[in-house]
């Protein structure tokens, strides 16, 4: 399976917009509402979106820039390094945080006192997401600035084939394979599944009956997230790791490449699944939107009275007969 670049082109430039402007959305009412702002469950998700919309205005719109006219948009090694440490920094960096925003739901859900003293709040909180970003970006730097530096960059690949440097049998390909990729979006599906099943169970146990209708929104949104990452992430995931171990890289390249290419919809799709999520940033959109319909003027045709302008000229008629 192999998707053309200039189909890559127009999807990429079809969701990206109103991607985009959802992160904008989304970000302003996290920002000016207090209530959002100072939610403990809306910090991670503040923050994906910012990284989130930093990697659509500088990768995406290379990469688009890329499937249109098949060329990095500069030809010198320094851009490829920079645009290959964008690419895989905010790949990681928002994998990781999504990770640790699935195991945080469990605890804000059934373990929410923990984060009533400030030293556990600042443990359990803040340190984590701390910790992925100083990782993120270091290792990045590490991986990416002292060993991509020997490869000629190919201007005419995408990321300038740098990206593939990776796919050794080293302990480094490895980590990056099981680490890096593969146990984060197995966080991810666990973690999100196993919420409601959370959920279930804590009803059972205090014997209350669990209705299906009441908790509609947060299954949908598990299994919603599921399918995102095991879509659009496992196949591209699965087959790193089996270059990693070996797997000659002319086996399944085009796959490889589509697969790759597919993943970069979940960061677009990210603030669309926040949006339908939080029920505070749906009703603000709902108002927001009925607002615009009213301020937008609506423009009809105006229907002219024939008959009175017929009766006119009959009148007309009949006073120049006489």
């Amino acid at each position: 399976m192999f998707i053309p670049s200039i189909i890559r082109f127009w999807l990429f430039l079809i969701v990206v917009i109103p991607s985009s402007f959802c992160i904008l959305f989304n970000l302003y009412y996290f920002l000016v509402d207090r209530t959002l702002r100072q939610g403990l469950n809306n910090h991670v998700i503040i923050i994906i979106l910012i990284f989130d919309f930093l990697y659509n205005i500088f990768n995406i719109i290379w990469l688009t820039y890329f499937y249109y006219l098949g060329n990095s948009l500069s030809l010198t090694p320094s851009f490829c390094l920079i645009w290959l440490y964008i690419d895989y920094t905010g790949y990681l960096l928002l994998l990781l945080l999504a990770a640790w925003g699935s195991i945080e739901r469990h605890i804000l859900i059934f373990n929410k006192n923990i984060f009533l003293r400030k030293q556990k709040r600042f443990l359990f909180h803040y340190l984590p997401i701390i910790i992925i970003i100083i990782y993120s970006f270091f290792y990045c730097i590490i991986i990416y600035f002292f060993r991509s530096s020997v490869i000629a960059p190919n201007y005419v690949k995408s990321r300038c084939n740098l990206t593939y440097y990776t796919n050794d049998t080293s302990l480094i390909g490895i980590w990056d394979s099981l680490i890096n990729n593969i146990l984060p979006t197995l966080i991810i599906v666990i973690f999100s599944l196993t919420l409601l099943l959370r959920v279930w169970y804590r009803k059972y146990r205090l014997g209350q009956r669990f209705h299906w209708r009441n908790y509609k929104k947060l299954t949908l949104q598990s299994l919603f997230i599921s399918i995102i990452y095991i879509i659009l992430y496992f196949p591209s995931i699965i087959l790193n790791l089996a270059y990693t171990i070996g797997l000659s890289s002319n086996i399944g390249a085009d796959l490889y490449s589509s697969t790759l290419y597919l993943s970069y919809f979940v960061g677009l799709f990210i603030p669309f699944l926040s949006m339908v999520s939080l029920p505070e940033l749906r009703a603000k959109f709902k108002k927001f939107f009925r607002f615009y319909r009213r301020a937008t003027p609506i423009v009809a045709p105006h229907i002219l009275p024939m008959n009175h302008l017929d009766h006119r000229r009959i009148v007309g008629k009949t006073h120049l007969a006489k």
